[in-house]
This record gives C-alpha cells, structure tokens and sequence, in this order.
C-alpha cells in the first residue's frame, strides 16, 4: 500500500510539474471576463479576436464591470451534482478593469476614480490581488487633468495603469497575451528563484556551459570547468594541473601534508592543447597562481584577498 502511496505521489508530482513548465503552462490557464465587457464599443470585435488565439476564456458575470481575471487548472477533479467530474479552476491574483473611452470620460467627469481600489478590493476581498487599470491612450492636450488622474490612480491607490493605443481592440488582446504568458509561468519562476537564491544556484544544470554529473560521472570535466572559471587559468593550464591533480583532494592533500606543495604546483610545466608534449619554452603555472590557487583552497577567513 506503502509503494502504491508513493508512486501516486511522484506521478502527482510530475504532473504538477508538467502543468508549470514553460510550453505547457498556458495550457491550463484561463481568462474569466465580465459579460459587461460584450457592451462597450468593441466588445463583439474582443470576442472574435480572442478566438483566433491560443487564449482560452470563459464570460461570466463578474462582482465589478468590465473586469477580467485569470484562472489555473490546478489538477483536481470535483464532484459536481452528485454525477459528474469537473475540473478545480483557481484564481490568480491579478485583476484587470477595463475602461472604454466614453466611460473613461465619464469617470474623470463625475470624480469617479478615486475609489477604483476601494472597489475592487470589495469585489475581490478573497485574495491578495494586484488591480490594473486599463485605459484608452491619453491624446495630446493642454489639459492635464487627464494625466494627473492617472498618476494619482499608480502614487495614492497603488494601481498599475496600462494604456491602449489605436486600434484599442488589437492592442488589449495583445495585453491579455502578455498578462497570460506571465501568469501561467509565474510558478516555474517563482520555483526556479526559491532554488537558485541559496547554494544550490552553484549546482543548477540551468547554463550551457554548466557540468551534468550522473551516476559517478562527469567529476572530471565538473574540475576542469570549476579551474577555467579561475583568473589566469586557460584551457592548458587546466588540463595541465588536473595531469598533477586528478581532483581537488588530491591537490588539498598535498599542500596539507607537503610544505613544498606550492613550488610543485609553480613548477608543473604546461602541455600543449593537442599533444602531451610542452611547449619548447616549457611555460610553468608559475608563482603567482601557485600562490593564488593554494590561497583559495587553505584559507579560512572568507575576507582574504586572493
């Protein structure tokens, strides 16, 4: 029962994994839009231009007009009714109002604005939500009011203001597109970020140019790579002191146990890239890196100037 347990669990596992992977992740996120929107000036054009994208949505009649927000397969089933399995949606934390010009106007007319958040945040008091205010693009004029809405709608209600240019609709399910992709890879990022802000970012296979270590292999090429991120050490060099020292603990034993390690390290010549043969002027690691390299691996103050 034990290892039936733990195979569901990895299988769950893999599938959550799945849902947040960059490719896959749009798959299981959805758009929730307010049936108001179908009323403002482009409404009908919204619709028929969301269903020529990948954008998946559903239209609904939302606590606050003319708002939009995201929804996430979240890999349960739910009994509904008693007779049938249904997907559980969750909602994310982003909120999107949407104002078409003539409302827009109207608002910045009646002093509407300044309670957007007060609003919203009663619509939506569930969850922490980011708003953003989406608006039609400011034409050029001498009067400021407009612009002095907006500003005070980001400084005095902590709202993010997106603003639309001609043509709008083109312009908002452009938006929409970016606000998804965004959406539905947070959780790969957030996951990622938690892994590569400690240590273990040193031993995440994330870059070309990192070392995949399997099964016991790949310490070789891991050493290699580990002395060419090294100041003065270049492909010869590495390869010339891995000849010396297989690996670090070997090297570590031998400026532990042998005081003249640091003059046999200087004294390891270098070898030519194609060949085992040294160059003709039997170029050595020298003194200063001998030095350097035995400060790295001995010293225990983690100030020490290297």
């Amino acid at each position: 029962m034990s290892n039936k347990a733990d195979k569901l669990m990895k299988q769950a596992m893999r599938e959550q994994q799945k849902r947040i992977r960059p490719g896959e992740c749009q798959k299981y996120v959805r758009l929730v839009l307010d049936q108001g929107l179908l009323l403002i000036p482009w409404g009908q054009e919204l619709l028929e231009k969301l269903n020529n994208t990948d954008l998946k949505y559903e239209i609904r009649s939302l606590p606050a007009r003319n708002c939009i927000f995201w929804e996430r397969n979240v890999g349960q089933q739910t009994l509904v009714a008693g007779v049938e399995l249904e997907d559980a949606w969750h909602m994310e934390q982003q909120v999107l109002l949407v104002y078409a010009e003539a409302d827009f106007q109207r608002a910045l007319k009646d002093h509407n604005l300044g309670c957007i958040k007060a609003k919203l945040q009663d619509a939506f008091p569930a969850l922490n939500c980011q708003f953003t205010v989406v608006v039609p693009r400011l034409r050029q004029s001498k009067h400021s009011h407009e612009t002095n809405a907006l500003i005070e709608l980001q400084l005095l209600q902590q709202l993010h203001v997106e603003q639309l240019a001609q043509p709008q609709c083109q312009e908002f399910i452009l938006l929409l597109q970016r606000y998804t992709k965004a959406i539905a890879e947070l959780p790969y990022k957030q996951q990622r970020q938690s892994i590569l802000g400690s240590f273990k970012k040193y031993l995440a296979n994330d870059n070309k140019q990192c070392v995949r270590v399997e099964q016991g292999n790949g310490y070789g090429r891991l050493w290699q790579q580990h002395l060419n991120r090294l100041p003065l050490v270049t492909l010869e060099v590495a390869e010339s002191i891995i000849s010396q020292y297989p690996c670090p603990k070997r090297m570590l034993q031998q400026f532990a146990d042998d005081p003249q390690a640091v003059q046999t390290l200087a004294d390891v010549k270098i070898k030519r890239s194609n060949g085992p043969q040294p160059l003709q002027s039997e170029r050595r690691i020298g003194n200063v890196l001998s030095n350097k390299l035995y400060t790295l691996y001995t010293a225990r103050d983690p100030n020490t100037l290297i």
